[in-house]
């Protein structure tokens, strides 16, 4: 990771085929065709991510920053039983290094493209003679912008970001040992925000793709993300079994401002950009109980346990149109929205591993999820704007239990969601190092509200079971490590959103809209080719459909005449036998790492390239994201004694254009998300 320059979830897909992030106001992740296009404070992703077995339902790339990172796992497929809810897709797993019982430190200074300055630092010692510190920070500070803002004049797509982490190790006695740890970070970030209008569309008051990087609007975007969470974990020998007990505290706050259709707009209805500012605040409480079998002869393994979660959330959106001076658009009408959801889980599951015969084992386990989810909040007018007052309807307030009467059928604001899962593994050794699997697993995302419309009924749970048949093996004395699978997902109820109408202006509604089936190959390898080469890389094959998708949006383009001067318009349409979006039909990773033994010390080598097939953005198939390759390469000097090195890295080395997401029919306009173009950079280290 460190050699490709591995920093972040968005970075992820340079080392995992059938994993892709879309930017937009959040990173949200896909994986073998199955994610959702939003996360963050308004929903929970059904790509699951762990900080040392803690789950963190908030956005949270800035634990891949750190250098003190041990490993990334990322599972594919649902992981209902012992990992639980919201793990539909699969999940990402950080596991960090404890702190060391010998002093060490590693610290790196680096400089980059648009005069950016990366500082990272790795300190760990004993404090006493069984307790023992580690402290892990990171800064990184972007001076120069991608692009440009073309009505503002100032630089836009930058970065500035700070963090820590600290892990204390207290061994209470043999077999047992209690880590407390903490994490902090704060990322003051506009790349997500800007969303010019779609290359090849044209905006509803006529503004077209203004460049690469270019944008259009009358603020500049802003998104401010600050995140910490402390943890306990205690691990106990039992005598009979392993005791692990992880408690868990988050807080995550964010505040985004930008204008949503990324055009200035003229202060007429129908012409006008939408202006929104975001905020968001989770607080969660986390408990998990886990007794697990200790290594014996017996050829039963076990692991049993309980898991609570609870989290209270907080979000404000505010929503205008384009003013200009005293002159304000007349649409959409000036709307204040404050929105608070709950949520209240806790379930228990059991897994267990028997050998029913020498080199065979049956794997069964179930987990029983009870969800109670709760909406309040209130819907007022937006002071301070010209036309704020007048045009709004009455306030609307909900109470907690209380049905919303807005909707003509009212919805309810609390809702239980109970749900079992289940997996079954047969595992069968076919020689030394060969291992080939067949495994069934269900997995679910739980329904939820919309915290953004107080007439948007609740979701139903979401629930994807797998048929999954695969070999995993080490060859050639173990030089060669290679793993294969074919999978078939059933997929039903999936959770959506849709911008389009009737979703208010800068906001989206919510619901089960479709079914879907997704087949699939996977292949990933890693071959020690010398002692000095090593090649490794994979490759997904997917093919991901919905199956039946009555209730879809499609997409046109306005045809240009009179005081029509673009946009798109929305319809109703039958999706079903559509490609999914975001599920590109192949992906591919290939790199190697040679190192070169020379007189003044190593000299190591390394790029990787990653490939997606063109696929689409959104449902209809209207917005395309076009194959391209990324191409990230290094190189890497160490002094003899291990002590100082100094890498030269290229991202993107070829400069490809490409998105990372793109919406469609947002305020009538298709917008889209640049990502990275090539950077190029130096990092001097020191180790002791």
């Amino acid at each position: 990771m460190a050699d490709l320059g591995i920093q972040a979830v968005s970075d992820l897909p340079a080392l995992t085929p059938g994993l892709v992030t879309a930017k937009s106001a959040t990173v949200v992740t896909f994986l073998r065709g199955v994610g959702i296009n939003s996360s963050g404070f308004t929903t929970e992703a059904p790509v699951a991510i762990y900080l040392d077995g803690l789950y963190m339902p908030n956005p949270a790339s800035g634990v891949f920053s750190f250098n003190n990172i041990e490993r990334i796992e990322v599972l594919k497929g649902p992981q209902g039983t012992l990992y639980g809810r919201n793990s539909t897709a699969g999940l990402i797993s950080v596991v960090t290094r404890d702190p060391e019982p010998q002093p060490r430190m590693d610290i790196s200074l680096g400089l980059e493209s648009y005069n950016t300055k990366n500082l990272n630092f790795y300190g760990s010692a004993p404090l006493g003679q069984n307790l023992s510190l580690s402290i892990s920070a990171i800064a990184t500070k972007q001076d120069k912008g991608w692009g440009h803002n073309v009505v503002t004049g100032n630089e836009i797509l930058k970065k500035d970001e700070q963090g820590a982490h600290l892990k204390l190790l207290w061994k209470v006695a043999p077999g047992t040992k209690v880590t407390l740890s903490g994490f902090y970070d704060h990322n003051n970030s506009d790349i997500g925000l800007v969303n010019p209008i779609f290359a090849g569309t044209v905006g509803v008051d006529g503004t077209r793709s203004l460049g690469d990087y270019d944008y259009a609007a009358r603020r500049d975007p802003k998104g401010v993300t600050k995140q910490s969470s402390v943890a306990l974990k205690i691990d106990h020998d039992a005598g009979f079994a392993k005791f692990l007990s992880i408690t868990g505290y988050q807080n995550a706050k964010a505040v985004q401002d930008f204008t949503q259709n990324g055009i200035p707009g003229n202060a007429v209805l129908g012409q006008s950009a939408v202006e929104t500012s975001l905020s968001g605040n989770s607080k969660a409480l986390s408990q998990e109980f886990q007794l697990s079998s200790k290594a014996s002869t017996s050829p039963f393994d076990w692991i049993v346990g309980a898991f609570f979660f609870h989290n209270d959330t907080a979000i404000g959106q505010d929503v205008w149109g384009t003013c200009i001076g005293a002159t304000c658009a007349a649409a959409p009408v000036p709307t204040r929205v404050a929105a608070f959801p709950t949520t209240r889980s806790s379930s228990a599951y059991a897994d267990g591993t028997y050998k029913v015969l020498e080199g065979t084992r049956l794997t069964l386990g179930v987990r029983y999820t009870e969800d109670k989810k709760g909406l309040s909040g209130s819907q007022a007018p937006l002071a301070g704007l010209p036309n704020s007052v007048a045009a709004l309807p009455p306030t609307v307030v909900l109470h907690p239990g209380d049905p919303y009467t807005g909707n003509p059928a009212g919805i309810p604001t609390s809702v239980n969601f109970p749900k079992t899962t289940y997996r079954a593994v047969l595992a069968q050794d076919i020689a030394k190092d060969i291992n080939a699997y067949l495994s069934f697993n269900r997995g679910f995302k739980s329904g939820e509200f919309n915290p953004g419309s107080f007439s948007n009924p609740p979701s139903r749970p979401e629930v994807l079971d797998s048929v999954e048949l695969g070999v995993k093996s080490q060859l050639f004395e173990r030089r060669l490590r290679l793993n294969a699978s074919v999978f078939n997902y059933d997929y039903k109820d999936m959770q959506l959103r849709s911008t389009a109408p009737p979703a208010p202006a800068g906001g989206f509604l919510q619901l089960n809209a479709a079914n879907a089936t997704v087949r699939g190959l996977d292949v990933d390898f890693s071959y020690r080719a010398t002692g000095n080469l090593t090649l490794s890389g994979g490759f997904e094959y997917l093919d991901a459909k919905f199956k039946t998708f009555t209730g879809g949006t499609c997409f046109t383009l306005r045809p240009i005449a009179g005081a029509v001067l673009g946009g798109v318009a929305s319809a109703a349409c039958d999706l079903s036998g559509r490609p999914m979006p975001n599920a590109p039909k192949f992906s591919s990773t290939l790199g190697f790492k040679y190192a070169v033994d020379t007189a003044v010390g190593p000299l190591v080598f390394a790029a990787n390239d990653q490939y997606r097939s063109d696929y689409p953005f959104v449902a209809d198939g209207s917005l395309q994201n076009k194959a391209y390759h990324l191409v990230n390469a290094s190189a890497t000097w160490t002094a003899p004694g291990d002590h100082f090195d100094v890498q030269v890295y290229a991202k993107n080395l070829t400069n490809k254009y490409y998105a990372t997401g793109a919406t469609g029919g947002v305020v009538g306009n298709d917008v889209m998300y640049p990502g990275s173009p090539r950077i190029v950079g130096v990092t001097l280290g020191y180790h002791y």
